[in-house]
């Protein structure tokens, strides 16, 4: 089953994202290499509460708890935001891997 929302809706509830991600997550400067990350067992070289894009899948990303990267999927129809770090619109998102998705 498929729920249709509405672009005014989706933006609200975009907007209540944005203000609920914690400030210290958007500074953090992730490593070069997400390797680490896929197995869900390590965030070394990530602080607590960092939020990671998913290098091969734009529609899902990384959250890191106390040194553990546990996987997070955004609804559909939308992206991972790296720069934001929420989850946005595909044509805003700017993720590296959306043409693979």
């Amino acid at each position: 089953m498929m729920i249709k929302v509405s672009r005014m809706a989706a933006a609200a509830v975009l907007a209540v994202g944005v203000l609920c991600v914690p400030a210290y997550a958007a500074s953090a400067q992730p490593p070069t290499t997400t390797a680490d990350l896929s197995d869900g067992s390590s965030c070394d070289g990530y602080a607590h509460g960092d939020l990671i894009a998913d290098p091969d899948d734009p529609t899902r990303f990384y959250h890191c708890s106390w040194g553990v990267a546990h996987s997070k999927q955004c609804p559909e129809p939308l992206h991972f935001n790296p720069d934001l770090k929420v989850c946005d619109w595909p044509e805003d998102a700017g993720n590296p891997a959306a043409g693979k998705a």
